[in-house]
């Protein structure tokens, strides 16, 4: 605008003539001009608003990895998870080759694995391959103080533990005393130098405090009595007194000797019976912490002498095998009464600690294995390998010429042969060859189509107690769950906006009637409503959509309703209203959209919250549920596997945790986009 100083004011009386006006645009054109931005919609514009949340456009980019993947893995992955795989259960993670430390290289470190005393290796028959193991092994000594298999089998020295008897025979004469007892045998009274020593582990042994512990050698014969058997202890030494001699050895130079000092010996040219080491205590004193420790035995018996502990618990050879199936003991030893009072204290055994690579010990090649006639045709027929059997028969043949192709190479289970089996049947002479070789595992179990691919495998996820892909597990069982999500929560949001929607808008006493009845329904528990469902109709998948849907849709018609209350008062309303506007075309057309940020946000997470109440509903009713190869299932079966395979419920939960989170995030930015007013306030 120009200066108020500017403009000219005509004066009174004074005559203004057409000649004092100018046309300013003489040579332009008047027009309209264009709009400088362009027409949207209301969803375009919602998505704009969506696009500035990034963490809710994160979210939406990780909600759709995981739907992807709960669609292209189960369809991708071709490892089968209906059929069992021994060898392939609980494999850790693996996604590199190598050794990696143990980062997701499907190695598990392994410590406490007996090795072999005379190699520092793994044993023969161990439990673990030695082409499996990653690096060095690193040994280390032990002592164990239990028969273990492992002590069994490469345990060495120690002490045989004998402790306190608590057991007595009523009405017969029997030892109240806990004795290491030999196989029976034979003495002869007529020869003198009949001689054992026990060696006693003074240093370590126990025994209860004020104790009057007492010990001796002894021999032991049996005798029958009207409660079945008994024994009688004839002491062969002094009672030693533990709280005072400590002996280090418990020797008896003549055993025959001694025993004619006793009554009703003399005229005996031999006694049938057994030599032990006893030990005792008063009656009330007797405890299982009262110890005698033996470390080795030495005698002029051949039968029971020993000089290795553990040896001796564990490869005793006795003459009298009836003794020593009655006793029950491997030992060839045994206490009073038969009872189970000896075991192994500190025998020493060599352990190993290593990196293993779990899929070599499932996969690799395993030597052995016999394959039959039939099989090595198969092989033939698909170009395979070429075999030429060997015309004559005999014991332990040699294999026949054996040659793979370039195609066996990759494709073929039978990597090697050692030998090839006749037999002939005398009677039918039916004649039935196979071949003895190298199988490897994976090689047949892809061609069985258990695994996808003909090469080692890799489990992302690693494998469960069944041997199945955890991966492919886990997300067919989020795709079971997410498609009962989206049909639950599809169905509970229809319901839910036409009951709030009718409950908001009309108000008054359908508003009252409707409100009550919620409540009512809304205060049942779900576990109880679903127990209930499945007692009258059965457990399916029909069921448990019911369950989430009789009561599911409460809380999207709760928002509803105050939505309603909160927008149809406002001007448009009223002005649509008193332009005829229909009251399904107010619901629908002017107040619905205009609540729907809210709404949505509650639709959007009811879809994780269906998912998560499945979980939950299968750690709770285990076996009641019909989904078996659901989200929540799937987790609920590894569960027990915590503590040991973590790995298994680790990545069950992470996947878990994203639906969740990613849906909430999701949920907030599709609020703010359709109601940009909230500005991430719930209201």
């Amino acid at each position: 605008m120009e200066n108020e100083e500017d403009i000219y004011l005509p004066q009174e009386n004074e005559t203004i003539s057409a000649e004092d006006f100018t046309f300013v645009q003489k040579d332009e054109t008047i027009h309209d001009k264009k709009f400088q931005t362009k027409p949207t919609t209301f969803f375009k514009d919602a998505m704009k608003r969506f696009a500035k949340s990034r963490s809710s456009v994160v979210a939406a980019g990780i909600l759709a990895v995981l739907i992807g993947m709960a669609i292209v893995v189960p369809l991708a992955d071709q490892n089968d998870i209906e059929t069992p795989l021994a060898e392939a259960r609980y494999l850790p993670p693996k996604w590199f080759d190598g050794d990696l430390g143990g980062f997701l290289d499907g190695t598990r470190v392994i410590n406490n694995a007996p090795l072999d005393p005379a190699t520092g290796g793994l044993p023969a028959d161990s439990e673990y391959r030695s082409d499996a193991i990653v690096g060095n092994i690193t040994p280390h000594s032990a002592y164990a103080d239990a028969l273990t298999d492992a002590v069994k089998k490469y345990g060495k020295g120690g002490d045989v533990k004998i402790t306190n008897s608590n057991v007595e025979v009523e009405g017969a004469f029997a030892p109240k005393d806990a004795g290491l007892m030999s196989p029976e045998l034979t003495i002869d009274l007529n020869k003198e130098g009949q001689s054992i020593s026990f060696y006693i582990d003074a240093e370590n042994m126990s025994l209860v405090a004020d104790t009057d512990l007492t010990y001796f050698a002894a021999f032991v014969m049996k005798t029958a009595s009207d409660v079945g058997d008994a024994y009688i202890v004839y002491p062969l030494t002094p009672e030693y007194h533990w709280s005072t001699d400590k002996l280090d050895v418990i020797t008896v130079s003549d055993i025959a000797a001694e025993l004619k000092k006793e009554d009703g010996f003399a005229e005996e040219t031999s006694l049938k019976g057994y030599l032990a080491a006893v030990i005792g205590a008063p009656s009330d004193l007797r405890s299982a912490a009262n110890s005698l420790l033996i470390s080795k035995v030495e005698s002029s018996f051949a039968d029971i002498v020993w000089d290795d502990a553990t040896k001796a618990m564990t490869n005793w050879s006795v003459t009298d095998q009836g003794a020593r199936d009655k006793a029950g003991y491997e030992t060839g030893y045994y206490t009073s009464f038969n009872q189970p009072l000896t075991s192994i204290y500190h025998s020493q055994i060599l352990y190993g600690s290593f990196r293993y690579d779990a899929y070599q010990h499932a996969f690799g090649d395993k030597p052995g294995v016999t394959f039959s006639s039939n099989e090595i045709q198969s092989f033939i027929d698909k170009g395979w390998i070429t075999y030429e059997w060997r015309l004559v028969p005999g014991d332990g043949m040699e294999a026949g010429a054996f040659t793979l192709t370039a195609e066996g190479e990759k494709y073929c289970p039978l990597r090697s042969v050692q030998a090839e089996n006749y037999y002939k049947n005398s009677r039918t002479g039916a004649v039935r060859q196979e071949v003895v070789g190298t199988l490897s595992l994976y090689r047949r179990l892809a061609s069985n189509g258990q695994i996808a691919k003909y090469e080692m495998p890799k489990y992302v996820f690693g494998t469960d107690y069944n041997g199945y892909d955890f991966l492919k597990l886990l997300f067919s069982g989020l795709l079971v769950s997410l498609g009962l999500g989206f049909l639950a929560s599809g169905i509970n949001i229809v319901i839910g906006l036409i009951w709030g929607a009718v409950s908001g808008y009309f108000g008054g006493t359908a508003d009252f009637i409707m409100e009550r009845f919620t409540e009512i329904l809304g205060g049942v528990p779900f576990i109880i409503v679903m127990t209930l469902i499945v007692l009258l109709i059965g457990s399916s998948f029909g069921t448990f959509l019911l369950a989430l849907c009789l009561t599911g849709w409460i809380g999207v018609a709760g928002v509803t309703r105050s939505q309603f209350y909160r927008y149809k008062r406002r001007e448009y309303v009223l002005a649509s209203r008193t332009l005829g506007a229909s009251d399904a075309r107010l619901i629908f057309k002017h107040i619905l959209p205009n609540a729907v940020g809210t709404i949505v946000t509650s639709a959007v997470l009811m879809i994780p919250d269906v998912i998560f109440t499945e979980a939950n509903i299968a750690y709770l009713l285990p076996g009641t549920m019909v989904l078996e190869n659901s989200f929540g299932v799937t987790l609920s079966n590894v569960q027990k596997d915590l503590a040991q395979y973590p790995y298994l419920i680790v990545s069950g939960s992470i996947v878990m945790a994203l639906i969740m989170i990613s849906f909430n995030l999701f949920g907030n930015g599709l609020r703010d986009a359709f109601n940009p007013s909230l500005k991430g306030v719930d209201e």
